[in-house]
């Protein structure tokens, strides 16, 4: 990872220059202590990842972070602070933070956040990956076989599918049952309900009882993944992030103590909660 440090302390700038390189975290590529000066070399230098202090000399750490994400699309932003100060902390998470690092700095807490913005970043490298290896089969069919353009719905189940994917679902059979439903909600733009699990049954001329067991199975597996995952990296970013669309803490929870041989049953899975969350996660991606 490329990082690039703002601060106006120039002993904070080396600090975290040290802890970076010696952790092996990535690479400082600049640092300033101006802000205004470093506005134009973030633009210039296009890092993975900018720590900015929050109070600086001139420009503040937050109007550095408005005007750079103004200019650059999906930047990773870590606010260094002294600050307690709760409106001054939601108005920078507004402005574009992603994260916070206390003042004063210590080499634990920058390691476990900078480890989280990396997994992050990653995280979306590959859902970039996945949605490019998407665009590029469509175009390649549309064009052979004269498609019309997709349909938002299908843009849509393509953030859905990759979502799936992340959750390790992809080869399980409900998981086209669950894109079936995610169909018939985005096109009627509804939450779930019972009625349409009925209505996708009757499609495939199947019964209601069969889909909905392939459903929660598909569910289930997806929920032993997270919780897996969680078990092996508490900072991973599906755990962390994409799983709270689908699932509740509670089960999660659950679902660890079960894998590790401390409770006699796992996690409970809401078909309603997690196809409702599907449908907030494609929509915060408009």
């Amino acid at each position: 990872m490329r990082y690039y440090i703002v601060d106006d302390e120039i002993g904070i700038v080396k600090t975290l220059e040290n802890i970076i390189e010696s952790r092996h975290l990535g690479e400082v590529i600049g640092y300033q202590t101006c802000p205004e000066k470093a506005l134009t070399e973030i633009l210039m230098l296009k890092p993975d990842i900018v720590l900015a202090d929050l109070l600086m000399e001139g420009m503040d750490g937050i109007s550095l972070v408005e005007q750079l994400s103004a200019a650059v699309n999906n930047l990773n932003i870590v606010m260094i602070s002294r600050v307690a100060d709760k409106a001054m902390v939601e108005q920078a998470y507004r402005a574009g933070v992603d994260f916070f690092i206390n003042k004063p700095v210590n080499l634990i807490e920058v390691e476990k956040v900078l480890n989280n913005v990396m997994e992050r970043v990653r995280m979306n490298q590959l859902m970039q990956n996945i949605r490019g290896m998407f665009d590029a089969q469509e175009q390649s069919a549309a064009r052979s076989m004269q498609l019309p353009a997709s349909s938002e719905a299908d843009q849509a189940l393509k953030e859905i599918n990759a979502f799936l994917g992340m959750l390790g679902m992809a080869g399980e059979k409900g998981t086209a049952d669950i894109l079936s439903i995610c169909r018939c909600l985005i096109e009627q733009d509804e939450t779930y309900c019972r009625d349409v699990l009925e209505h996708v049954a009757k499609e495939k001329n199947e019964q209601l009882r069969n889909v909905e067991q392939r459903i929660r199975r598909a569910i289930k597996k997806g929920l032993t993944n997270v919780a897996g995952l969680g078990l092996d990296d508490y900072g991973n970013e599906v755990f962390q992030v994409y799983a709270n669309y689908v699932f509740d803490f509670r089960s999660i929870k659950d679902e660890m103590e079960y894998m590790k041989g401390h409770s006699s049953g796992g996690g409970r899975v809401s078909i309603t909660k997690f196809l409702d969350g599907l449908l907030i996660y494609s929509k915060s991606l408009k």
